[in-house]
């Protein structure tokens, strides 16, 4: 795999990335594949697992690290979804522009959280002609009652209240643990610890409070009707306990446009997303065999 730097901006902010090529004696194929980071995540994590799936099958990628993380300018700490949607169009776009190393045609693919931004951040991307979307969600509050129990969610609301009132008293910023916004099953909070955390650069120790609000706000299959004529994938952990099976049976069913259901046989959230775990090798072959498709 040949990686090139670049970088670009968005928002005004200038974001780290690079395009993902085949090596040489591989022939290109297209689209060009966009790989996004899930919450909290850095794209030499999974996003450049992708890009080493796909370019050793001829697509080239281009991935990159959200607004305020290393090494994207942005204020660290601060997480909002509606901006990471626009980093994740803004990252399309210009992709999509590169004189060297773009291509007319682009998916989407994204991880974790960003399985659900690359649905509105296709909106108005006339290059865009796919998407594939990776253990999402799609409903954020859904997912809150699915993971807490009645009395954490009561408590976690109770919080938010006061998180709320005390902010309107300060100028400064309010943080706290990203993982009290956005809980984790113990499988995948063994994996941020163990895994995650040891990636030099992770930043994912406290987010701002506003955190919250962005998060709950986020429902994107509510609104997919710019989405008819666009095809996905959808790839899910049939054990996923982070994001349950429901998320993804319940975008498929309200999705528009021309849709596959891939289950993830064995898959949880993420201790799987190996290169040599068998399970990974499996999604990275239907994700290449539904691009050869397009």
């Amino acid at each position: 795999m040949i990686k090139i730097e670049r970088s670009f901006h968005s928002d005004g902010i200038i974001l780290s990335g690079a395009f993902y090529l085949p090596n040489s004696g591989v022939d290109r194929r297209g689209p060009l594949v966009v790989p996004c980071s899930g919450f909290t995540g850095l794209r030499r994590i999974h996003p450049e697992r992708f890009a080493r799936s796909l370019t050793a099958r001829g697509y080239a990628c281009f991935a990159f690290d959200y607004r305020g993380f290393q090494p994207s300018g942005g204020e660290p700490g601060r997480v909002l979804v509606e901006e990471q949607v626009r980093d994740v169009r803004n990252a399309a776009a210009f992709a999509a522009s590169d004189p060297e190393h773009g291509a007319d045609r682009v998916v989407l693919l994204g991880w974790g959280m960003a399985g659900g931004m690359v649905l509105p951040a296709a909106r108005n991307l006339a290059s865009v002609c796919g998407l594939v979307c990776v253990n999402g969600f799609y409903d954020a509050l859904r997912v809150q009652r699915a993971l807490r129990s009645a009395e954490d969610y009561e408590r976690f609301f109770a919080w938010l209240q006061e998180e709320r009132r005390e902010a309107t008293h300060s100028a400064e910023p309010r943080r706290a643990d990203p993982f009290w916004i956005y809980p984790l099953d113990p499988v995948s909070k063994d994996y941020v610890d163990s895994v995650l955390r040891a990636v030099p650069g992770y930043e994912g120790d406290t987010v701002d409070t506003v955190f919250a609000d962005s998060l709950l706000d986020f429902s994107p299959e509510r609104d997919l009707g710019h989405l008819s004529e666009l095809p996905v994938l959808i790839a899910h952990g049939d054990q996923n306990a982070l994001h349950p099976t429901e998320e993804a049976r319940s975008l498929f069913e309200r999705y528009p446009g021309p849709k596959e259901l891939f289950w993830i046989e064995g898959g949880g959230h993420t201790e799987w997303m190996d290169d040599d775990d068998s399970r990974y090798k499996r999604l990275a072959g239907r994700i290449a065999d539904w691009l050869e498709a397009l």
